[in-house]
């Protein structure tokens, strides 16, 4: 038994090395194009930052259009290993975005560990270290991988927070909120999922708790916030502007042309999205309802896939599995989610969240790359249920031979040894 535990937990390392080994072949294997679009935004702030002190994305003054998660991390990378040669740099940014995906792998497997049982975990983590679009985004100069690695811990932490409620979790729960929100500002709608579970739990508001949690975010946050009432003498809560609201171009339903962005108020885009939303609502009411729910999740989930050329990196019998692999995490995560939600409370944590970050996303334009932070739920979920019916299915024939020579004794699963949320 002893040498069974111990093979399990020497597995991961295993996995963290094959993780290692795909993204590297991946990332120094590649031939790359100039940037483009955000990348190359992204680098031209981080330059314009160095070299004038200007905080300002696609600008040349400052702004608040990003908030400075990922900027102040590649101007960090810039100003070490300079950019003068830039691909040079770039590569330098793609290795270290390897080695902190590795990050991201850890957690899920500690997030698996935590909620259900070891063996979870593994396969949820091996899972993430083979999925096409978690290698592919370790060439991307965006924001991809520390926020994914910043989210698992954060979801981590989270998860400690329902099971146990110390004052170090809480603490650290919200500075790791704050780390995510300045890498991608929507991840604050998870923020009251831990808290809500504990009052389902056990009853009680634990306000005290609750300001731990505040406090630390506002800590991580103050840096931000400081800056912009210097700059703008305003409080900018995240960002302000953008040079087209999210909102809005998630209103033309499957793509048909009938947003014309000529015709739209710049100044008041929030207010044109949600009249062409009551518009479309009244006048065709199927169709918008069938857009904003089933439509853009076949967009970001079946239509679109992130991984690039991948495909055309690794061996031609493997090409066809990774859309393949991506489909089948898609439709038995969320296809089993339907049943894991009424069998235990820690599948009900982890749908709610995945839900949580749906329905945010569901609202904006439907792009794969924001799929990128829910696919690890459907990774846990499909761990667990697979674990749990191997299990099951162990124990009934287990108990039909011993009730067959006469002998009758529960059979307790790994997962019913599992600290559940």
């Amino acid at each position: 038994m002893g040498a069974s535990r111990l093979w399990k937990k020497m597995l991961i390392v295993f996995i963290l090395a094959l993780a290692l080994g795909l993204r590297l072949f991946y990332i120094l294997g590649e031939q790359y194009e100039p940037v483009e679009y955000d990348q190359k935004n992204y680098t031209t702030m981080a330059v314009q930052m160095l070299e004038k002190g200007i905080y300002g994305y696609n600008e040349a003054k400052s702004n608040t259009l990003v908030t400075p998660g990922f900027p102040v991390f590649l101007a960090a990378i810039l100003a070490v290993f300079g950019y003068t040669d830039i691909e040079r740099t770039f590569m330098v940014v793609r290795v270290l975005q390897v080695f902190i995906s590795l990050g991201a792998i850890w957690y899920i497997y500690k997030i698996g560990l935590r909620l259900f049982n070891r063996t979870t975990g593994l396969i949820a983590a091996f899972f993430a270290s083979v999925y096409g679009t978690f290698i592919v985004v370790n060439s991307l100069i965006l924001t991809e991988v520390i926020f994914l690695t910043s989210f698992m811990a954060l979801i981590y932490y989270q998860v400690k927070i329902v099971q146990e409620n110390r004052t170090r979790d809480h603490l650290l729960a919200g500075l790791l909120l704050a780390l995510a929100v300045l890498i991608r500002p929507n991840t604050l709608v998870v923020a009251p999922v831990p808290y809500i579970f504990l009052w389902f739990q056990h009853k009680k508001p634990y306000f005290k708790e609750i300001s731990f949690g505040v406090l630390a975010f506002a800590l991580g946050m103050l840096p931000w916030w400081i800056r912009n009432a210097i700059t703008f003498h305003e409080i900018i809560f995240i960002s302000k502007g953008g040079a087209g609201n999210p909102l809005l171009g998630g209103t033309d339903p499957y793509y048909r042309g009938t947003l014309d962005w000529s015709k739209i108020d710049f100044s008041n885009q929030q207010g044109e999205a949600i009249k062409r939303i009551k518009e479309g609502l009244q006048t065709d009411p199927a169709l918008w309802i069938r857009w904003f729910t089933v439509g853009k999740m076949k967009e970001m989930f079946l239509n679109k896939l992130y991984i690039g050329d991948y495909g055309s990196s690794v061996p031609a019998w493997y090409a066809p599995w990774i859309p393949r692999f991506h489909k089948f995490l898609v439709y038995a995560g969320m296809g089993g989610s339907l049943i894991a939600f009424f069998i235990h409370k820690s599948y009900r944590y982890l749908i709610t969240v995945f839900l949580i970050l749906l329905g945010t996303q569901l609202m904006f334009i439907p792009e794969a790359r924001y799929t990128i932070g829910m696919m690890p739920f459907l990774m846990l979920i499909i761990s667990a249920l697979l674990v749990q019916a191997v299990s099951y299915a162990a124990g009934m024939v287990r108990g039909r031979n011993k009730t067959g020579s006469g002998v009758r004794k529960d059979v307790r699963s790994e997962t019913d040894r599992s600290k559940a949320v």
